[in-house]
C-alpha cells in the first residue's frame, strides 16, 4: 500500500479519480493492518517484489520532465532510479548477495538523484527560487523571512519564505559551493537515509550468521528500497525539503537504533526546525521509551533555539510567514486530500479527527522497539495528509517512505533478536560414549560362566 500511494501520487500535484481512490483505499487498509496489530511485521519477499515492480510504472510512464531545462544526463539519472529498483529486487531474491545488492543500489539511487538536479536546471517552482534568494540574501547578512522574490512563476508564493530556518540555513553551503541549493537538501537525504542503512544492518548482526530464509534479513534492502519509491527524483528535482526531514529523521532512528538516544536528539530537533508539521511527530518520540519526554523536550528546545534569532529579528514577519500563511491558505481542488468532499463547517474538525485517529493508532504500538515508532510517524503523518487542505506528492511520498523505513527497522530487530537467541541457546551436549559390548552369559553345569 505504501507503494501504490507513492506510485499514484508521484509526478503529479494534480488531483485525480485514481489517485485519490489509491490514497483512501490505502489509508483504510493501513489503519485495519495498524489495528490488528500485523505492522510493522518484516513483510515477505513476494510483497516487497511486488511494491518494487508497482513503483517502476510511473517511473517509465511519466518521468519528470516538467518546469524545469532538461540536460544531457537526464535520462541516465531516470534509468539508474530505475535500476536501483531492479538491484532491490535481485537482493531481495539472492539472500547470499543482500548487503552487497542492497548497497548497490544505494550507490545507483545516490547517483541518479544527484544527475537529476545537475540535468534539471532552473525549476520553475517557487520553493526552489526562493530558497536559491534566500540562501544569497542570508550571505549578505538578509533575513530571508522579511524578503520578496523575484522570477516567481504567477500564482505561487512570491512574499514569504514559508519554512522554517533550518532550510535555509542547511541549503547555504550547496548555494556557495555548487551553486545550488538542491545539493546541500541532497548531502542531508542521503547522509541520513546512508546512516539509517548501516545501522539496519549492524541491528540485523551485519555479516554474522543467522538463520537462513527467514524475512528478517530483508532489512537493508527494505531501507533502501523508501529512497527508491517513486517521486524521490521529483522531490530532489523540485527542492522540496521533505528530503531534509526525512534526512534528519532516519539519521535520529539510526542513532536510536545504535543505542545512542541522546545523539538522536540533535537531527529531530532539527528536522523540527526544517518544516512546521514534524511536530505532529514529537509526541509519539515523547511517548516511547527508548527515548522519552526528557529528550524530547530537549529535540523541541533545540529547533526552538534555531528558530529564536529569526523570532527576535522580526516577530510579526516570522509568525505571518511559517503559521499564518498556512492558516490562511485557500484550499486547492487539485489536493490529494479528502478536504473538497467535507462540508465547509466540518472541515477543520475532520482534520483534527483524522490526526487524533493517526494518535490513536501509532500510541498502540509504540510498547515496541523503535520499528513502532518509525511506522507509527508515516501512519500519522498519512492521516493528517488524507484531510489536510493541501497535500500533494511530496507530503504524501514522506509518510510512505517513513512506513517502508518502518518495517525495514522491524525486519532488523527480528534479526537480531533470532541472533541473540541463537547464541544464548545452549550448545547440545556431546552422547556419552557407549559402553563396550559384552559377551553374553551361559549357564553351564549350574553355574554362571562369563
Amino acid at each position: 500500500m505504501a507503494a501504490s500511494i507513492a506510485a499514484a501520487t508521484s509526478y503529479s500535484t494534480i488531483y485525480t479519480n485514481l489517485n485519490i481512490s489509491v490514497i483512501v483505499i490505502g489509508c483504510l487498509v493501513l489503519a485495519t493492518l495498524t489495528a490488528l496489530r500485523l505492522v510493522p511485521r518484516a513483510p515477505s519477499r513476494a510483497s516487497i517484489v511486488a511494491a518494487l515492480l508497482i513503483g517502476l510504472i510511473p517511473q517509465v510512464w511519466r518521468p519528470p520532465i516538467g518546469n524545469v531545462e532538461l540536460g544531457r544526463l537526464f535520462h541516465l539519472a531516470t534509468a539508474l532510479g530505475m535500476l536501483a529498483s531492479v538491484v532491490l529486487v535481485a537482493a531481495v531474491l539472492v539472500a547470499r548477495w543482500r548487503w552487497r545488492l542492497g548497497t548497490l543500489a544505494f550507490g545507483s539511487m545516490a547517483a541518479a538523484v544527484v544527475l537529476i538536479v545537475q540535468a534539471s536546471g532552473h525549476p520553475a517552482i517557487d520553493v526552489w527560487i526562493i530558497l536559491q534568494q534566500s540562501a544569497r540574501a542570508l550571505l549578505h547578512g538578509a533575513n530571508p523571512y522579511e524578503l520578496s522574490f523575484s522570477g516567481v512563476p504567477a500564482g505561487q508564493t512570491n512574499d514569504c519564505f514559508n519554512y522554517l530556518p533550518f532550510t535555509f540555513l542547511a541549503a547555504v553551503p550547496g548555494r556557495v559551493l555548487l551553486g545550488d541549493v538542491r545539493y546541500a537538501e541532497l548531502a542531508v537525504l542521503l547522509g541520513g537515509v546512508g546512516m539509517l542503512v548501516a545501522a539496519v544492518h549492524h541491528r540485523a548482526g551485519g555479516r554474522t550468521p543467522r538463520p537462513a530464509g527467514g524475512p528478517a534479513t530483508l532489512a537493508v534492502p527494505l531501507a533502501v528500497m523508501a529512497l527508491c519509491l517513486p517521486g524521490t527524483l521529483r522531490v530532489a528535482q523540485q527542492s522540496w525539503n521533505e528530503s531534509m526531514v526525512l534526512g534528519c529523521l532516519a539519521a535520529a532512528v539510526a542513532l536510536a537504533l545504535w543505542g545512542r538516544a541522546w545523539l538522536a536528539v540533535v537531527p529531530l530537533g532539527l528536522a523540527l526546525a526544517t518544516k512546521q508539521h514534524v511536530v505532529l511527530v514529537l509526541p509519539l518520540w515523547a511517548l516511547w521509551r527508548g527515548f522519552g519526554p526528557r529528550r524530547a523536550l530537549a529535540a523541541a528546545g533545540l529547533g526552538a533555539a534555531i528558530c529564536l534569532p529569526w523570532v527576535l529579528a522580526s516577530p510579526n514577519r516570522f509568525y505571518g510567514c511559517t503559521v499564518r500563511f498556512f492558516l490562511d491558505l485557500p484550499a486547492r481542488q487539485d489536493s490529494l486530500s479528502v478536504w473538497k468532499f467535507m462540508p465547509g463547517g466540518l472541515q477543520t474538525l475532520v482534520v483534527l479527527a483524522l490526526t487524533a485517529g493517526g494518535y490513536v493508532l501509532a500510541i498502540r504500538l509504540l510498547d515496541r522497539p523503535v520499528s513502532s515508532l518509525v511506522f507509527g510517524s508515516g501512519l500519522l503523518f498519512a492521516a493528517f495528509d488524507l484531510a489536510n487542505k493541501q497535500s500533494f506528492e511530496n507530503q504524501w511520498l514522506l509518510a510512505c517512505q517513513l512506513l517502508v523505513l518502518g518495517l525495514a527497522c522491524g525486519a532488523a530487530e527480528r534479526a537480531g533478536a533470532e541472533r541473540a537467541a541463537a547464541q544464548r541457546a545452549p550448545a547440545a551436549e556431546p552422547a556419552p560414549p557407549a559402553d563396550p559390548p559384552r559377551r553374553p552369559a551361559f549357564r553351564h553345569e549350574g553355574a554362571d560362566v562369563p
